[in-house]
């Protein structure tokens, strides 16, 4: 299939730990795009530093494969041991997992509250995501152990309920 892509994408940010991105192309669709893209036009290149980054979380990931494998078996005990405890969620299967509030006051008391009990997770509000939509956010890494995702969880469940979120 790679020999019919003509453009691959990437960005830096989420994978990587780090600011910036790439395009890979033949050469003839690099010099398009170097000459025609605005974006491309007025922006600075890469800096040195996260360059490194980039080059040291592609050494870590080579060197230590078990971080993928871990991080999934974190995603699936997160995502089954919210759903068994009635949360509403998309049918995400990513480290980065969606937890509908559907109310925008909700979501920031929730926020804090888990904050308050040692429990980061973002919010996500209007205008981000229309008002009926608004969801906290938890990111997962390799590096946590099941009882810190079993805290978080019960942590996430307790507060919820306490707003009415969850029965």
């Amino acid at each position: 299939m790679s020999k019919d892509v003509e453009l691959i994408m990437g960005t830096f940010s989420k994978s990587l730990a780090t600011i910036g991105g790439f395009i890979a192309s033949n050469k003839d669709v690099i010099n398009y795009l170097r000459h025609h893209s605005r974006t491309f036009i007025f922006s600075a290149s890469i800096t040195p530093a996260a360059t490194g980054a980039v080059l040291a979380a592609l050494d870590v990931m080579k060197e230590e494969t078990w971080r993928p494998k871990q991080l999934w078996a974190n995603t699936n005990r997160m995502i089954s041991s919210l759903r068994a405890a009635g949360f509403e969620m998309s049918n995400t299967t990513t480290p980065i997992i969606p937890l509908y509030v559907r109310d925008n006051e909700k979501t920031f008391r929730l926020t804090s509250m888990l904050m308050q009990d040692g429990v980061f997770v973002n919010p996500v509000v209007s205008p981000a995501v229309p008002s009926e939509d608004t969801l906290i956010r938890i990111s997962l890494m390799a590096t946590h152990t099941f009882d810190q995702i079993d805290e978080a969880v019960e942590k996430i469940t307790k507060n919820a309920k306490l707003l009415g979120i969850i029965k």
